[in-house]
């Protein structure tokens, strides 16, 4: 075949690996007779993104304990008592060198030398971690030197860091210390996939011992979501991770305006916002009793750096990793935090996202000053959105847009394929290493060729490969898959099929698949169905006990005996339940205007964004990790070996082939997202 890398299904990809090519490492210089000593697994977390997992040989590691005051003293740490190792942006012993030429400077005939040297030790980056260098030379002779270092603790002691950037390198150890130093100009020797190669320090963020946390098992159960107004005993217990926002996960005080947008990740969890700006320290303590658990500093959107101009205001986004790897995402089956704002009810709404970027679930405020929202769930979370509840606009309502969020809890991440376009492209492999690079390339009929570190290229087997994110997006736009969708696309549906497949329909009576023009897609395979342009909203638990269909609005859910679907849209029973969030109204008429809809019916040529519910036939579910799927840019996903019998029939350098029954669907390769291979035995 002519430029080609074709392979076949049944042939070799149900087959897994189970072993991978053992990866070696030697740090700093490597020991004669040492080869037959007891290596110690860790994962190293590149400055690309890249995670690999790797065998550590050589026992110890050169280190300099550094205090603030400038002084050292080296020492010999043993790899084994290590749990992590966190890299500051350069070696601290060059930053302590920098501050004493500074300091000398000072004394320099040349005034505008001795000034340029007092506006930089006055910035906090530079020497607020050193302030006892400056305080040594208090009584420095020379008089002006005295002077300017006086005026630099003040301003230094009047200002408050916008970043939380480590200026030490960090180990921490397995019996729960931790030490503050410099690991140098650290390099590192390693042996990577069978070929040498060498880490400089500017390389490496981390170093850290593998979780052993297994991914979860997607197994084809209801997907069950629950929300929640009070915490009740779901939330904030021991075995959850619970943020107050007073200390980072290494024990230092928060102040604002601190940026903690990354400050979490030792815990799994990272900050953001849609805007311009930061996650940063409120300052805006905030306590309603006991129950609350809420207090002290709060975090808020502050949409320009470095002004307190527009704070509270705005959309603030979580999402978790792995603990420790910022790069690795994950999902938490539960999640909590408090909210203070202003005025209404109903006033914002806290919506979870699943790994396909679908929601999950809305939490609307309540009608207190200090709110409590929750989410519980079967299928991981991967992303918190918190924002000014856009249904209120519909009835001409004033809406508060400041809040702060505090006290978050949520349970242990577990690793997820997450759907959410990243920086680049990216491979996973089947050990929970993260692969990113510039480009992937298809390597021979079962394998690719990537570049995750340095220049070399590395062919990697797909019986090695869990996941491949070619992200054609990032290049387009980073922030959604909506804009890939041509308009045509947008204004047609969507429907997801029982083994989780998601498809654009044309909707009727029958449906038929937009991908595969030919094939019916029998009603009883449907288990769900939307306006494309809209997200998917998930029922709530038990919602299914009461009814055999559900509907679910922004605002509300609707329980009828029966839908009826025609060719021009689908109508229920005006009589059938409808489910409003459990909301305290208490003594402002506005908040008692109702902004759910008062419709039995929905056409499909003029529905709108606005008017256009999610509609459940049957419980949604959790595909099978057995299956594998394939996810197209646009957000369709094919389920592979599923209820429709979807099949990947052939992979080229520039297209796949994709199969059901005698029908056949070419697909370029730049309109591929995401390949997951099925489950080998």
């Amino acid at each position: 075949m002519t430029n080609s890398t074709a392979f076949y299904l049944p042939n070799l990809l149900w087959v897994r690996a189970t072993a991978l090519i053992p990866l070696g490492l030697v740090i700093l210089q490597t020991l004669a007779g040492q080869a037959d000593l007891k290596a110690e697994e860790f994962k190293i977390s590149l400055q690309s993104g890249s995670v690999i997992t790797v065998d550590v040989t050589n026992p110890t590691l050169k280190w300099t304990r550094v205090s603030n005051s400038g002084e050292s003293s080296a020492e010999t740490i043993q790899i084994a008592d290590l749990e992590r190792v966190i890299l500051s942006e350069s070696p601290v012993g060059v930053r302590v060198e920098i501050i004493r030429q500074l300091i000398a400077d000072l004394a320099d005939d040349s005034y505008q030398k001795r000034k340029t040297a007092e506006d930089k030790l006055s910035e906090v980056e530079t020497a607020g971690h050193f302030q006892e260098m400056l305080q040594s030379n208090l009584d420095h002779p020379n008089f002006e030197v005295r002077y300017r270092i006086q005026r630099i603790l003040k301003k230094l002691e009047d200002q408050e860091s916008t970043t939380q950037e480590n200026q030490f390198d960090r180990l921490f150890f397995n019996d729960g210390t931790m030490a503050e130093g410099d690991l140098g100009n650290l390099r590192i020797e390693s042996s990577y996939r069978g070929r040498s190669l060498t880490l400089k320090r500017e390389q490496i963020a981390m170093i850290s011992k593998p979780s052993n946390a297994p991914a979860l098992k997607a197994n084809d159960k209801k997907i069950d979501v629950q929300i929640f107004h009070k915490p009740l005993n779901i939330f904030y217990r021991v075995d959850q991770t619970i943020i107050n926002f007073e200390k980072s996960p290494d024990g230092e005080e928060l102040r604002r305006p601190a940026d903690v947008s990354q400050t979490f990740v030792p815990v799994g969890l990272k900050l953001g916002t849609e805007q311009k700006g930061f996650i940063g320290i409120s300052g805006y303590g905030f306590k309603f009793g006991p129950e609350k658990r809420a207090s002290g500093n709060s975090i808020c959107v502050y949409e320009t750096v470095g002004t307190y101009s527009k704070r509270f205001k705005g959309i603030m986004e979580i999402s978790f990793c792995m603990p420790n790897q910022g790069s690795v995402a994950a999902g938490v089956m539960e999640f909590g935090m408090q909210m203070a704002r202003v005025n209404h009810s109903r006033d914002f709404i806290v919506e979870a996202y699943n790994a396909d970027n679908q929601l999950l679930a809305s939490v609307e405020s309540s009608d207190e000053p200090c709110v409590f929202s929750g989410i519980k769930s079967t299928q991981p979370i991967a992303k918190i959105r918190i924002l000014s509840n856009p249904y209120l606009f519909r009835i001409d309502r004033a809406i508060d847009e400041d809040y702060a969020v505090d006290s978050i809890c949520f349970s242990p991440p577990v690793p997820i394929d997450s759907l959410t376009p990243k920086d680049q492209p990216s491979v996973t492999l089947n050990n929970g290493d993260l692969l990113k690079t510039n480009k992937i390339k298809l390597s021979g009929p079962d394998a690719i060729s990537i570049n995750p570190v340095g220049e070399q290229n590395y062919k990697i087997g797909f019986d090695e490969i869990r996941s491949i994110n070619f992200n054609h997006s990032f290049q387009k736009d980073p922030k959604s898959f909506a804009r890939l969708r041509p308009k045509r696309v947008l204004e047609t549906w969507t429907a997801m099929i029982s083994d989780g497949s998601i498809l654009f329909i044309e909707p009727g009576n029958p449906m038929i698949s937009k991908l595969f023009p030919e094939v019916e897609l029998p009603f009883d395979t449907i288990t769900g169905m939307w306006l494309t342009r809209n997200p998917s909203r998930f029922p709530m638990k038990s919602d299914f006990e009461k009814g055999k269909n559900v509907i679910v609005f922004p605002t509300c859910r609707i329980i009828p005996d029966l839908i009826s679907f025609a060719n021009y849209g689908f109508l229920w029973n005006k009589s059938a339940e409808k489910i409003t969030q459990d909301l305290q109204i208490e003594g402002d008429e506005k908040d008692q205007d109702d902004p759910t809809p008062n419709v039995d019916r929905v056409t499909y040529e003029t529905a709108s964004a606005e008017s256009s519910p999610t509609v459940w036939i049957q419980p949604p579910r959790s595909t099978k990790a057995s299956q594998g799927r394939i996810i197209l840019a646009d957000g369709q996903q094919l389920v592979l070996n599923g209820n429709l019998k979807f099949q990947l029939a052939e992979i080229q350098e520039d297209k796949i082939t994709i199969s059901i029954g005698k029908q056949i669907a070419t697909i370029p390769i730049d309109q591929v997202q995401i390949i997951e291979f099925p489950e080998r035995p």
